[in-house]
């Protein structure tokens, strides 16, 4: 999901805390590198030596405000018996499974659980989630993004999040790190990104192009694997720049009929979906670790694609959507 994230804030405490535990470990270290003139300050010093930069998450806007949504819906000329060898058709088959190729809003409602991974000492669940995609295939507006190739594809995304006890699965305010001792006062995860799809199967990433900035005018296949009566979909992203973010990577992981995929009159298509995601646990500010530290957190999640609010499962209505009714 997702896109892990850092801010400029301090925890006074919790940088001693762990300052001891490094003297007595020698191993793992400590602060979110946040001096007292803040995180962003040090990042653009930082970027300014000519160190790798990257996206800080905690940046990245948290609603559409311009009526974003409500472009121009994207409607594919071709909606089945796709050639997966071919970079229009085999394009055109993983919209129409992450999404839909009709110009409906696509909803990917999803469960969570974040692991802490560490070097010397002993991880374990950390937090749960309730996350939920909602996507939007538009005609790109010229004005917005200019010199697009001629069949580019516009995606609107917002996610919304809402983090859980991991014994209970059921929203909290503040828990407590079991493994530093901070009291972890819990944000609800928002954000909206832009991607664009190129004619020819690559992609932009508009927030984060380290993570996807394909050459328009290169074909692109996606990764699909034939498994039974499925079609498997593997999608994922790296950082393409070192840097203090690094290990950081997302994998995610589509399932679909096949037939369903292929046949031209199955227009929004039932679907299963998988994530996961590594990165430094640094990147979530509250949670007590700095840039140092070595601890990672592990996502795991497991969706379901739905292309009507009201399929939307009532725990997702309940946690998510009561308190965020305009993320759909």
């Amino acid at each position: 999901m997702e896109r892990q994230q850092f801010s400029d804030r301090n925890n006074a405490e919790g940088g001693l805390f762990r300052a001891s535990r490094r003297a007595m470990l020698s191993v793992l270290g400590g602060g979110l590198a946040l001096a007292a003139s803040g995180t962003r300050l040090a990042a653009q010093a930082q970027a300014d030596e000519g160190e790798a930069d990257f996206f800080n998450a905690y940046d990245r806007t948290k609603w559409f405000t311009k009526g974003e949504m409500d472009g121009t819906p994207w409607i594919a000329p071709k909606h089945g018996n796709f050639d997966l060898q071919d970079p229009v058709d085999n394009k055109l088959a993983r919209l129409k499974m992450t999404g839909n190729l009709i110009g409906k809003r696509t909803y990917i409602p999803m469960l969570v659980r974040l692991m802490l991974a560490r070097e010397e000492l002993p991880g374990g669940p950390i937090l749960g989630g309730a996350g939920m995609f909602t996507w939007q295939l538009q005609v790109p507006d010229p004005t917005e993004y200019p010199g697009l190739p001629d069949g580019s594809i516009l995606m609107r995304s917002m996610y919304t999040a809402r983090y859980l006890d991991p014994a209970t699965m059921e929203p909290v305010d503040e828990l407590r790190n079991p493994y530093n001792g901070t009291l972890m006062k819990l944000e609800d995860q928002l954000f909206v990104e832009n991607f664009i799809i190129f004619p020819k199967g690559g992609s932009r990433f508009v927030e984060e192009p380290q993570f996807v900035d394909d050459d328009p005018d290169e074909p692109k296949l996606s990764h699909f694997k034939r498994w039974g009566d499925e079609l498997v979909l593997f999608a994922g992203g790296t950082y393409s720049k070192p840097g203090k973010h690094q290990p950081r990577f997302t994998e995610n992981m589509w399932r679909s009929s096949y037939d369903d995929v292929m046949d031209p009159d199955r227009e929004g298509i039932a679907l299963d979906y998988s994530f996961c995601g590594v990165n430094k646990a640094f990147e979530k500010p509250w949670m007590g670790y700095s840039e140092a530290d070595e601890d990672l957190l592990l996502d795991l999640a497991n969706g379901r694609k739905f292309h009507s609010v009201e399929d939307i499962p009532d725990f997702h209505k309940r946690v998510l959507l009561e308190k965020y009714p305009d993320r759909i």
